[in-house]
């Protein structure tokens, strides 16, 4: 079994005599949980047969300041060529996971940042000899865009004053301030995607959790699966809201929906995706 560490210091600079304390903890919870996973998705890629564990090394005092250990073990039994020295992973790692950092330091969300961060995570991957390896996969971008988002989103809950500084190994510390770009994961997939389909068909879905507001995506089961999808009859969510159509959950509703599926180049399933264009009927189920 290969053990890797990394320390890693987050710093959370805040004013004193802050009103709402409490965000601050949320906030902070929400950041190392991102840390965390940032991690995983860099030793996923890697090898697939990895364990992870982030613990607690310290708090200082006066300060909300808290050391970690990221402690990943990758079991060889898996590992068809041994190209990949326990230093050239940990430095992947640890560039990798800085790279990231500096991209939301520098509140980049562009398709053009997407594509420049991908690209630079395929050259730490080429330099630290990890991406001839024949166990080695690109890392998860949609993934990282997810993790970076809620790093981004923790971070609104800090005024101009209070920031984040994100310090691994004896790198630079990372600022990272209030109000960060959010990813539009869209922008992600159409990246990734080397096909796109797009299909329309009549379906029965029944309703597990309604949008009463009608500003995101309802829930349904389709068949074995939970599907959520945005509803796009306007005619039909007007009698919806004004209570002149009763819908429950449990009920179906038959629909002409579109599946918009997205593959990459080698034809692996990106996402999927679903749109009800209009609503035909509205079934009580017994």
């Amino acid at each position: 079994m290969r053990e890797i560490t990394n320390h890693i210091e987050i710093k959370l600079d805040y004013s004193p005599n802050s009103e709402n304390p409490s965000r601050l903890f949320k906030s902070f919870a929400e950041v190392i949980d991102a840390t965390s996973k940032i991690d995983s998705i860099f030793s996923k890629s890697v090898n697939s047969n990895y364990s992870q564990k982030l613990i607690l090394e310290d708090i200082e005092k006066g300060s909300i300041v808290t050391k970690l250990i990221d402690w990943i073990k990758i079991n060889p039994s898996n590992q068809i060529d041994d190209i990949q020295s326990d230093e050239n992973i940990k430095n992947y790692i640890q560039n990798s996971r800085e790279k990231t950092y500096k991209f939301i330091e520098d509140k980049k969300d562009s398709p053009e940042d997407i594509q420049e961060l991908k690209n630079d995570l395929e050259s730490i991957a080429e330099e630290n000899q990890v991406r001839g390896s024949f166990n080695y996969q690109p890392p998860n971008l949609i993934e990282l865009a997810e993790t970076i988002n809620k790093i981004s989103k923790a971070t609104n809950e800090l005024n101009d004053e209070e920031s984040y500084q994100i310090k691994v190994e004896e790198g630079e510390p990372i600022k990272i301030k209030s109000d960060s770009k959010q990813i539009n994961i869209d922008d992600v997939e159409n990246i990734l995607a080397d096909n796109t389909l797009e299909n329309e068909s009549i379906l029965f879905y029944k309703i597990k959790k309604p949008d009463f507001l009608s500003e995101s995506q309802w829930e349904f089961k389709y068949g074995s699966k939970t599907i959520k999808a945005k509803i796009f009859d306007s005619e039909w969510l007007k009698k919806f809201q004004s209570g002149s159509v009763e819908v429950r959950p449990g009920y179906s509703l038959k629909v002409k929906a579109k599946s918009i599926t997205k593959y990459d180049k080698n034809n692996k399933l990106i996402s999927e995706k679903f749109e009800i264009i209009e609503i035909l009927d509205v079934i009580k189920n017994g």
